[in-house]
């Protein structure tokens, strides 16, 4: 009983030292850890205090670089994918200015392009215009020479043609009095003449437009005495169209109802029923 009492004191004080020791130990190098740790912290203080910063500003310094590069990342894509987008709305921008500019273009073209036509087509009818003219004049010069040097009578049959174009000439140009003297000469030289009748036609239409009616009446009614000519039907219209004019209704349906009868098949029967209805 002893012997075990002694045992257990020895146990607990074998343990108890062995604890000590351990501790000191263990004290011992915490403290020598400890003061290499604040020597390296001061040799460290002395460095940023000759380069004059803190320790605050070296920490902040240190934790600053990795959180700007993540920012300067981000704003790096965003500038680039802003680059892109616009590059692709001036590169669409572009495009479809050129596009338009080329239709404007062809637009403009196509149009120079016609009105270099239409002043085509304008100078060509100008020079047939100027040509006929020209034609006319030299015919009614012609037939005034002719009709000046030559006596009434003695138009040679083969020119009688000539003389008749000239006279028809001044018809056109409205020289009605000097038309009615080529055409009365032509009837003088020959009225068995083919174109004779046409001659004394024309002779009633120049003193239908000086509205001298009732001399044209008396032409037309010639007219009607050439066997076989082609104007009689033109002539019977406006033997009515003069009547009408003379405000002579009953006389003009007259002769209006003679040309239905004597030529049906005349296209001058489809303006009575209007010149009737009008005056």
């Amino acid at each position: 009983m002893q012997r075990n009492s002694l045992f257990i004191i020895f146990l607990v004080f074998t343990l108890s030292s062995f604890f000590f020791i351990n501790c000191a130990g263990t004290k011992k190098n915490d403290d020598a850890l400890t003061e290499k740790q604040d020597s390296e912290k001061k040799d460290l203080d002395d460095i940023e205090a000759l380069l004059g910063i803190s320790s605050e500003e070296s920490s902040q310094t240190k934790q600053a670089p990795a959180q700007d590069k993540g920012e300067k990342l981000e704003l790096l894509e965003t500038d680039e994918m802003a680059s892109q987008n616009n590059n692709s709305m001036a590169a669409a921008a572009a495009q479809q200015e050129n596009q338009d500019a080329a239709k404007y273009e062809k637009e403009i073209s196509d149009l120079k392009n016609q009105v270099r036509q239409k002043d085509q087509t304008i100078t060509n009818l100008e020079s047939q215009v100027a040509l006929k003219e020209t034609e006319i004049q030299d015919l009614e010069n012609k037939t005034k020479n002719r009709t000046a040097s030559t006596p009434a009578g003695s138009i040679a049959m083969e020119d009688y043609k000539d003389y008749y174009n000239g006279a028809r000439a001044s018809f056109e140009a409205r020289n009605y009095q000097e038309a009615i003297g080529q055409f009365e000469a032509l009837l003088a030289s020959s009225s068995t003449h083919s174109l004779a009748d046409n001659a004394q036609y024309w002779i009633g239409e120049c003193h239908f437009a000086l509205r001298q009616y009732d001399a044209a009446i008396i032409d037309f009614e010639k007219v009607l005495t050439f066997p076989n000519s082609n104007k009689k039907a033109d002539a019977q219209f406006k033997l009515g169209f003069c009547y009408l004019l003379k405000k002579e209704k009953s006389k003009a349906i007259e002769e209006f109802e003679r040309l239905k009868a004597d030529y049906p098949k005349s296209k001058l029967n489809s303006r009575v029923d209007g010149l009737l209805a009008k005056y």
